[in-house]
């Protein structure tokens, strides 16, 4: 506890200067009775198994422990360690870029910030040359192909699965918001799939996207007029399915690489049905937050409603949004449960995340060294996402001040 003299002036004769008062042994001792538990909960469950899977990381770890082999699994998961410098620099130049964009911003735009436009250009188009060309695509191509596939899987997961179900929870809770009846009713009704169990539900989604004909997503897809497909059991990208549909044969490499399988878009299908009741219920609760004297004053000064909503509503949800965002990236990044579900033979790696590679090369292989060593990797991919994210997206949120 620190006390403080009359605020006087320093030349003063009468300014006394007090001592800082430390608290007693007793204060510090009982302080850290109350942590004991909760620090002893985290250093059994979560820093010890964290420091026993870096260890295991670092030895050829199979059924039992063998020698030790220091940063192998890491070099030959992640490839050459050029290439690897590559890409950090690559990334240290996007983060610069990014820096001087948000001491721009600060500038207002003056003429004398206009060098720092240029700046920012140039660093952010160099950062992503080296970061892509002889860093990443390096790295892919001397690195090991489950690693840089199950990165690849899961990205295309997460960019399909994060933008819809934020876009379509955003719509209905925007709606549920303007509808005082019923109310109630819709919030449990859509919040049921999140708290349904998941592997019966997947179970159930398996079914429905079996490619027998009497399936209900190839009776659905013939109503629209789409061929029967082979859903689950179909690894090629989803564009390619609708290509060779309309009778196209032939189709750039890139299609393959840069889209979803159709499996993976059925497993998306899924994930968006379970996470946009959940999603709706945390939004609905953000809006109705949001006091009304603010729409009041919008309407009075002309706002129509999507003014009102474009400059009202989303600044207000968005540290729900953000909340939203970052659990939806962290969570499909560690997806496992549904997906093991209801990936098939025929899928192929095309459904792969990251987290079903490292289960196989423990379960099937029994390579728990080299997985411990992935495992590590996952964990700094979603750390580094979550910083930047929070870097960058974490700046534009809108806390009221």
């Amino acid at each position: 506890m620190t006390t403080r003299a009359p605020a006087t002036s320093p030349s003063d004769p009468r300014a006394v200067s007090l001592p800082v008062m430390k608290p007693r042994a007793s204060e510090s001792l009982a302080a850290w009775l109350f942590l004991a538990p909760a620090l002893a909960v985290l250093g059994v469950f979560g820093l010890f198994p964290i420091g026993y899977a870096l260890f295991v990381s670092l030895h050829d770890w199979r059924i039992r422990r063998g020698p030790y082999l220091g940063l192998a699994h890491y070099h030959r998961a992640l490839g050459d360690p050029a290439a690897l410098l590559w890409f950090l620099v690559g990334g240290g130049l996007v983060l610069a870029a990014l820096w001087l964009r948000r001491a721009l911003e600060r500038r207002g735009g003056t003429v004398s910030a206009g060098w720092r436009r240029v700046a920012f250009a140039v660093l952010l188009g160099a950062g992503l040359w080296v970061g892509l060309v002889p860093g990443l695509g390096q790295l892919s191509a001397t690195g090991d192909p489950r690693l840089y596939n199950g990165l690849r899987v899961t990205a295309l997961y997460a960019l399909g699965t994060i933008p819809v179900e934020l876009g379509v929870s955003m719509l209905l809770a925007y709606l549920l918001l303007k509808s005082l009846r019923a109310r109630g009713f819709f919030r449990v009704v859509l919040f049921l799939p999140y708290v349904t169990p998941v592997i019966a539900s997947a179970v159930v989604f398996r079914s429905i996207f079996s490619p027998h004909p009497a399936s209900v997503a190839n009776r659905l897809g013939t109503l629209c007029g789409f061929p029967e497909m082979r859903w689950l059991y179909e690894s090629r990208s989803v564009v390619a399915v609708l290509l060779r549909a309309a009778g196209i044969a032939s189709w750039p490499p890139w299609v393959e690489t840069f889209f979803p399988s159709l499996a993976l878009v059925s497993i998306i299908i899924y994930n968006s049905w379970v996470y946009i009741g959940y999603d709706t219920v945390i939004l609905l609760a953000g809006l109705s937050a949001i006091p009304r004297h603010y729409y009041e004053a919008a309407e009075i000064d002309g706002a129509s409603p999507w003014q009102s909503f474009r400059h009202v509503t989303l600044p207000l949800v968005s540290p729900t949004l953000f909340f939203l965002s970052m659990v939806g990236i962290i969570g499909t990044f560690k997806a496992f449960n549904h997906i093991y579900i209801m990936r098939t033979p025929g899928a192929r790696d095309s459904v792969d995340v990251l987290s079903v590679a490292i289960f196989d090369l423990i379960f099937e292989y029994h390579n728990a060294g080299y997985a411990a060593a992935l495992a590590f990797v996952l964990f700094l991919v979603i750390l580094g996402l979550t910083l930047l994210q929070n870097r960058v997206v974490g700046r534009r949120v809108f806390y009221g001040e």
